[in-house]
């Protein structure tokens, strides 16, 4: 393949998957890649069948152009993928098919086209307007109720000062009382603020080292609540390093060791996984490639509905009674900003399990 040629197919917006006669995978193109949430290293030398295993339309697109050397396209095709979260729709896309002929117009395989189809793209534009008014209603309601009650606390304070039979000692105590409602408020505001500043400039940093700072961390708050909490660390020293800002992401690490140490009620594990993952390496402009170290938090504590789940990523969304619903929001955007990923996953009884998809910094090669 000349240089041209690659450098083409590397760029455009289309997945490209070349198989041979035999049917299985020889090429398949970054756009690919991400629409098929495996990289070619995985996916090369696998069959057509095994590739869109759970998905016979695509299968029988493929199997057309190889067996029968027709073209043929498939609109609205329902393409399973076996990485993507079962609870979410198949993901729905156009096939192209042709037959592949050799030099002398032998038979020689086939190629697939794979674009996701425009009426999956408004779904998903619906889905995100619609999750972003319920965020902002979420955020609306929890700034009236974070500012409402200790504001009430000010005012009765207040009051209380201003009555001309109040002693004292009883004056002090008022004035105690506002200084601390007014930081609470004010720690309010600064934690909004964070949330609306600019990202500072990425990074690479080793991430064994912040995990185990934040075990440290969290250890003397569960001697402090008397429960018998063990980490698993399962973390592979030789990780390369990630892409971001550490200070961020030991933060959003803290923030979600302490709702696991939260969830279980008195003893229990915390098992900490971090590795590399080959199947998700995403395309970024020009054909570039990036790998993503995948780290997973995961507790055997009560977990979570799967509507509280669903809703633990909104803002002043929480169920602790001291709770303020932005631990896991500013977790996920610390991750978010510079091009990683928060997923939760918790089945209630059982635990919840929390997974973050890193870049890992392109200047270093990932181990093989």
């Amino acid at each position: 393949m000349n240089d041209l040629l690659q450098h083409t197919l590397e760029s455009v917006n289309i997945g490209i998957l070349v198989f041979d006669r035999a049917g299985k995978l020889v090429y398949m193109n970054p756009a690919a890649e991400e629409i098929l949430q495996g990289s070619t290293q995985a996916l090369r030398g696998k069959h057509y069948r095994t590739l869109f295993r759970g998905s016979l339309s695509a299968a029988r697109i493929a199997r057309k152009a190889l067996s029968e050397n027709a073209a043929v396209t498939g609109f609205d095709v329902e393409l399973r993928l076996p990485h993507r979260d079962a609870a979410l729709p198949p993901l729905s896309v156009i096939i192209g098919a042709s037959p592949l002929y050799g030099p002398g117009r032998e038979p020689g395989g086939a190629v697939l086209s794979i674009k996701p189809a425009e009426i999956l793209t408004m779904v998903e534009q619906e889905a995100q307007a619609a999750l972003s008014a319920e965020e902002m209603q979420m955020l609306a309601y929890g700034i009236a109720h974070e500012i409402k009650n200790p504001l009430g606390g000010i005012l009765g304070a207040a009051q209380w000062i201003l009555r001309g039979g109040a002693s004292e000692e009883e004056r002090s105590e008022g004035v105690r009382l506002i200084l601390r409602e007014a930081h609470r408020i004010n720690g309010l505001v600064e934690k909004m603020l964070e949330m609306g500043k600019s990202p500072p400039p990425p990074r690479p940093f080793p991430l064994l080292p912040l995990l185990r700072q934040a075990q440290d961390l969290l250890r003397a708050e569960i001697r402090a609540q008397g429960k018998e909490i063990a980490f698993e660390p399962l973390v592979d020293p030789s990780l390369p390093d990630v892409s971001g800002h550490p200070d961020t992401i030991f933060q959003a690490i803290v923030n979600i060791l302490k709702n696991a140490v939260e969830a279980i009620e008195r003893k229990g594990t915390i098992r900490i996984d971090a590795r590399m993952n080959f199947n998700y390496r995403w395309s970024r402009g020009r054909g570039r490639k990036r790998s993503f170290l995948e780290l997973t938090i995961a507790d055997n504590g009560a977990g979570m509905s799967e509507e509280n789940a669903r809703k633990a990523l909104l803002p002043f969304y929480t169920t602790k009674p001291k709770g303020t619903g932005l631990g896991l929001v500013m977790a996920r955007q610390a991750v978010t900003r510079h091009g990683g990923k928060l997923e939760i996953k918790s089945v209630r009884g059982t635990g919840t399990a929390v997974k973050i998809s890193l870049p890992v910094d392109p200047g270093k090669k990932p181990p093989s």
